[in-house]
Parts: C-alpha cells; sequence; structure tokens
C-alpha cells in the first residue's frame, strides 16, 4: 500500500487490563530502515501488577519501578514516529495482538494527554488465520511463538520482552507478505486514538494466555 509507512508495534505490560495495568515496556521498529527503538517504562502502580503477568515475563515489583516517565517515553516515541514528516493517516502499526497493544497504547497516550499518531492497524494473528485457513490448516495457536513455528520463521531469542518480540512480529509479517504472499490489505483497520471516550478494557493477550 504505497504512501504509508509501517511500524512494528510490541508492549509488554504489568497485566491484562488497559484500565488497572500499565505498558512497561514497549518496542518500535520503523520497517523502511528497520530502525529500532525501545523503551523501558516505570509503572506508577506496580502493586497492581497480575501475579501471572510478572510470572510469565520474569519481572519484580521492583523492575517495574525502573525505567523513564510515562510523560518521556511518549516524548520519545512521538519523536521518532514524527521522523518520517507524515500525518497519522499515512501510519500503520503492524503488531502481534493489535488490539491489545492498541488498547494500552492508547490508554498511555490519554495519561499524558495527548493522542497516539497512527491511525491505522494490522494484527498479525489475523493475518496468520489467513495463511492457516488458506492453506486447510486446523487447530492452530496463533500466540507469537506458534504463529512463527507456523511459518517456519527461526525466531530471536527473548520471548516476553518487547524488544525481541517486536523483531519476531516483523519477521513473521515479512514472511506472510511477501513469502506467503497472504493478502493484508483487507486487515488494515482504521482506529483514530479519542481521548475523551471512555477507556476501553486491554481484552486478552494471547502471549499470556494458554490457547
Amino acid at each position: 500500500m504505497q504512501g504509508l509507512n509501517y511500524y512494528i508495534l510490541d508492549s509488554e505490560t504489568n497485566g491484562l487490563s488497559s484500565i488497572s495495568h500499565e505498558i512497561n515496556e514497549i518496542s518500535i521498529i520503523r520497517c523502511s530502515d528497520r530502525v529500532q527503538q525501545t523503551i523501558f517504562i516505570r509503572c506508577e502502580k506496580p502493586q497492581n501488577s497480575s501475579v501471572d503477568a510478572l510470572r510469565i515475563t520474569g519481572k519484580t515489583i521492583e523492575d517495574l519501578q525502573n525505567g523513564i516517565s510515562k510523560e518521556e517515553a511518549i516524548v520519545k516515541v512521538d519523536k521518532f514516529l514524527n521522523e518520517d514528516g507524515l500525518t497519522p493517516a499515512h501510519r500503520i502499526f503492524v503488531a502481534h495482538n493489535g488490539n491489545f497493544d492498541r488498547k494500552f497504547l492508547h490508554a498511555l497516550y490519554k495519561k499524558v494527554n495527548k493522542q497516539c499518531p497512527v491511525n491505522l492497524w494490522l494484527c498479525t494473528i489475523e493475518l496468520s488465520r489467513k495463511y492457516a485457513k488458506e492453506m486447510g490448516l486446523t487447530n492452530q495457536r496463533f500466540n507469537l511463538n506458534s504463529a512463527c513455528e507456523l511459518v517456519g520463521i527461526k525466531k530471536v531469542a527473548g520471548a516476553h520482552a518487547s524488544k525481541a518480540d517486536a523483531r519476531n512480529t516483523y519477521l513473521l509479517w515479512k514472511d506472510l507478505v511477501e513469502n506467503k504472499k497472504v493478502d493484508y490489505l483487507p486487515l488494515i483497520k482504521t482506529i483514530p486514538h479519542i481521548i475523551d471516550i471512555e477507556q476501553e478494557d486491554g481484552g486478552l493477550d494471547p502471549d499470556l494466555m494458554n490457547y
């Protein structure tokens, strides 16, 4: 799709609800030059963390108190994105379980009273499911690890760390689009960030769920 800049997004959180929990890591890859930015964000209420999230990500309450503030994080993200000189309507975030990452990212922006400067979203879970259906494959799992195995990707080590997960999402997206020739354009969704609406719950993150 011409005229768009694609960015891979991965976030790590201390739970499943974008209302009660927070992003503690965020990593973005600019696909045009594969430059990656990874940011560690200090949680304001680490005591609210889900026990399961801490177990799966291998983090402690003390770990969540490290990093920069949410305000500093948004400044860094905006600066990185704005280097392309485009509008939000010409940027697309590609994420594995895009609904989950989107709701948490929008919640983070809302906390600093700013709008997320990306309007388009593409979920690689949906893309992986489309590929599996086209191939007649059933009973598949579609968390990031399983999706990479489905298409035969040699993964970067470091599950449940945003830097590695973003890289694996990039590899998955590139393989599905360029090698498997899956038509991803119908799966792109336009979801502008509106900060004055009621905050959504984060839903389920398949990388934290056993399905």
